[in-house]
């Protein structure tokens, strides 16, 4: 077995340049009042679901059916988002 020299690469790389870092956007915080009124919001919309679901069970209407689906969609968006 003969002696082999290491390969041959090329020359050597210039320094790569390294953009500079993007600043990441701080995740700001909700105003405590904000929290309390979603929270309050939460407390009020979950009675008048339960209301709104039975009177839409006795007289089905598209109104009632619209108001319903409002009044999830506020309760979820005030229960997830806290």
């Amino acid at each position: 077995m003969g002696y082999y020299p290491p390969p041959y690469h090329g020359p050597p790389r210039p320094p790569y340049y390294h953009p500079p870092k993007k600043h990441k956007k701080k995740h700001r915080k909700q105003p405590f009042w904000w929290k309390k009124w979603k929270l309050a919001c939460s407390q009020i919309l979950i009675p008048l679901i339960c209301f709104q679901l039975f009177r839409t069970l006795i007289f089905p209407t598209s109104f009632d059916v619209v108001l319903l689906i409002i009044l999830v969609s506020l309760t979820v968006y005030c229960c997830f988002t806290c």
